[in-house]
């Protein structure tokens, strides 16, 4: 701010008034009140700086991308024309905190943070527990992926890292879903209604949004309908059968790989598992593991334990768990992830056999049945 109090976004002023502002004021943090110089360069947007060995922990710009800087501003913006009370930088003493930006809308208080570097996961839910401590509704916006990480279709695969992972949001309605922003096309992208296949790879829906067709609150993308669910399935059914294959010729444990060693008991090729085994469920990605090497695995210690599918119990599925060497992390997700599998096996099941995996199941009716467990669980995470 200037000494008369006058507060300067630079980049928001044209850079011939910007000359002319720095010819005639000084400026000061408005955090720390110390003397702060006005840089108008022709590479970077124009900003503020503290002098070298500055005590200031609160500074604006210095240490930010221009990705980061530039998202701000037009986010900045944005919640100006739509004529929001909206604060850029405010420092909340209280609990410590500078969001990006802080909105008032009818009453309530948002803290926008559009995060461009990685952090720690800890960390951002501490943030987002003090905000949500102090009344505060937080939104996190993470910078949006390089174009050739989205899938070159709308619906296709898209690794989602831990760090990514972070920022799902659910709806209540809608499910799951990550909002985006990206400063050079300035445009939202969402990534929605992810399916898992393995470790961090996902089939989602990715849709994209000018910032001028934003709307506040934030448009949230709709649950994809019955034939959009038949691509998924075909995506995942491609995976699934490279995943046997990579089991088949490339397994890093060799004879010792629990799925080839159950393949082997079976009598069964690798590449001939049942497509009822290896299905998705929700929950799976707590698994890391595609989905069909636990599913065969439970299917054969259920076999091992003489017990059929519509004896399977939860008792049975916590147990397979640690018999089976499933247990550890996300355990709570595991359990539902199998149950919920157990459940379709039990509607969908036409013919049982003592060994399970020559059991009929109705497949179409399976489809039929994970696209509506896929939206309802969805929205329940």
């Amino acid at each position: 701010m200037t000494n008369e109090g006058e507060v300067i976004i630079p980049a928001q002023v044209p850079k011939h008034d910007l000359h002319q502002l720095r010819e005639q004021h000084s400026f000061l943090c408005m955090q720390c009140k110390e003397k702060v110089i006005l840089k108008i360069g022709s590479i970077l947007i124009p900003h503020f700086a503290h002098q070298k060995n500055s005590s200031c922990s609160h500074s604006f710009s210095e240490g930010e991308t221009e990705d980061h800087l530039n998202g701000k501003l037009q986010l900045f913006t944005f919640f100006q024309q739509k004529l929001l009370e909206c604060e850029l930088e405010s420092f909340l003493p209280e609990i410590k905190q500078r969001p990006d930006i802080l909105v008032q809308s009818n009453g309530i208080p948002y803290a926008i943070e559009f995060q461009c570097s990685n952090i720690s996961s800890f960390l951002m839910l501490n943030r987002t527990k003090g905000y949500v401590n102090n009344q505060i509704t937080p939104i996190w916006l993470l910078k949006s992926p390089t174009l050739n990480e989205f899938p070159t279709r709308e619906i296709g695969k898209m690794q989602l890292s831990a760090f990514r992972q972070n920022f799902f949001t659910v709806h209540p309605k809608y499910g799951k879903m990550i909002l985006t922003y990206c400063p050079q096309t300035k445009k939202f992208y969402y990534i929605s209604n992810p399916l898992h296949i393995r470790a961090n790879t996902y089939i989602v829906k990715v849709k994209k949004l000018d910032i001028e067709k934003q709307t506040w609150p934030f448009a949230v993308v709709k649950s994809i309908a019955f034939y959009e669910f038949q691509s998924y399935l075909n995506i995942y059914k491609e995976e699934r059968v490279k995943h046997l294959s990579n089991l088949y010729h490339y397994n890093k444990f060799g004879v010792q790989s629990p799925f080839l060693r159950i393949c082997y008991r079976w009598q069964m090729h690798p590449k001939h598992t049942p497509l009822f085994i290896g299905i998705p469920t929700p929950f799976a990605e707590a698994f890391q593991v595609h989905a069909v090497e636990w599913q065969i695995a439970l299917l054969d210690y259920l076999y091992t334990m003489k017990v059929s599918i519509n004896q399977v119990s939860k008792k049975h599925c916590e147990s397979f768990l640690y018999v089976r060497s499933y247990g550890g992390e996300r355990i709570k997700e595991k359990v539902k992830a199998v149950t919920l599998y157990i459940k379709l096996l039990k509607k969908c099941v036409i013919r049982e056999e003592d060994a399970i995996w020559l059991s009929t199941i109705d497949l179409p009716k399976m489809n039929t049945y994970l696209y509506s467990e896929f939206l309802a669980k969805g929205a329940e995470y």
